[in-house]
């Protein structure tokens, strides 16, 4: 096809030199073969992912016969037999929007394929969207950079070294912006915690409490125990402390404090203690759980019951099965807490 006697707005030689048959069915293929893992690897994946998952695809399949129908109309008005000046105007513009669609349904396989690999590595835990995102975010500008250099000849190095000024005006506008992003990069780098982590977040005299549910690029996302999602930036997060209660390496350790009398029989107290929580099945086993004499006052006696648990999210419900069965076992066996005592002595 020759473009030399038609006027556009656009490299139509470029362009159709840049649509070939062989790219199409590359992008294509790739859609397909991403299905394909899915089927084939991910089959255990939760409801939720499942779900996420089959969504990504239905959108991608809508944007593959979106780009191989502007490929057949593209190759129609480039083949139409007795060519004339109109099928000469159309057939560029079918060329553009098929290297574009085709672009955005490459951007989406490759998504896919990112989240199956994170899927695939982790198959309960969480993984973070801001991994995805800034991935999504990279290849997107190498295409478009692709495009505006190699389709319309755009020369991108003078508009970079010309855009310095802009760049640190922008800079500056966005630093709160640009400085959550890196610490949500850093954090991911780093790893304090992963999503399905229960995390405790320390910064300027405050701690918020909460189940890591999303790690995005401006904020990580809790969901704390009275079911409120609580969203800290990033940059607050990487300047804090924050203490991580996944049961990765070890049990979480728990604690309970009772005041017996004196005269009470100190170990036949933390026998009933401790034979008072054996049937919670929350609290581990190994190790043993134990009664300790850690104060010794004016008016009792303290003793510290210590226990372990794996699930940090049910410390609240463990708690109150643990205080409930251990007074109930102390009343039964007529051991009574030592009640407040105030001493007023007259001047």
């Amino acid at each position: 096809m020759d473009y030399k006697f038609v006027n556009l707005w656009i490299p139509a030689a470029k362009i159709h030199g840049a649509v070939q048959t062989e790219a199409i069915l590359f992008v294509v293929l790739s859609a397909i073969t991403s299905f394909i893992l899915y089927k084939l690897f991910l089959g255990r994946l939760t409801p939720e992912r499942h779900k996420n998952l089959r969504s990504q695809f239905k959108n991608l399949i809508y944007h593959s016969l979106f780009c191989c129908l502007l490929f057949g109309l593209f190759f129609l008005a480039k083949e139409w037999p007795n060519l004339n000046p109109t099928y000469l105007r159309i057939a560029p513009y079918f060329g553009l929007f098929t290297i574009i669609s085709a672009s955005i349904v490459f951007v989406k396989t490759c998504r896919i394929i990112i989240f199956e690999y994170l899927f695939f590595r982790s198959m309960t835990v969480g993984v973070p969207l801001l991994l995805v995102n800034i991935f999504t975010l990279a290849l997107s500008i190498v295409i478009g950079a692709w495009l505006l250099s190699s389709i319309f000849e755009f020369r991108l190095l003078p508009l970079v070294a010309t855009s310095a000024v802009f760049s640190i005006v922008l800079g500056l506008a966005l630093q709160d912006t640009l400085g959550n992003l890196f610490s949500g990069i850093a954090l991911q780098l780093d790893k304090p915690y992963s999503i399905g982590d229960w995390v405790e977040i320390y910064n300027g005299g405050q701690k918020l409490t909460g189940l890591v549910t999303e790690i995005t690029w401006r904020a990580t996302v809790l969901l704390s125990m009275t079911e409120e999602v609580i969203s800290i930036p990033n940059r607050i997060v990487s300047q804090s402390q924050v203490n991580n209660y996944a049961a990765k390496t070890g049990p979480i350790i728990r604690s309970q404090v009772f005041r017996i009398p004196y005269g009470t029989s100190i170990q036949k107290s933390k026998t009933v203690l401790l034979s008072a929580i054996e049937p919670i099945r929350e609290i581990r086993k190994l190790p043993e759980p134990m009664v300790l004499v850690i104060e010794s006052a004016e008016s009792w006696i303290t003793l510290k019951l210590v226990y372990y648990i794996d699930d940090f999210g049910k410390q609240f419900t463990i708690t109150d099965d643990v205080l409930t069965f251990a007074l109930e076992a102390l009343q039964s066996t007529d051991i009574y807490l030592a009640p407040p005592r105030l001493t007023i002595t007259k001047s």
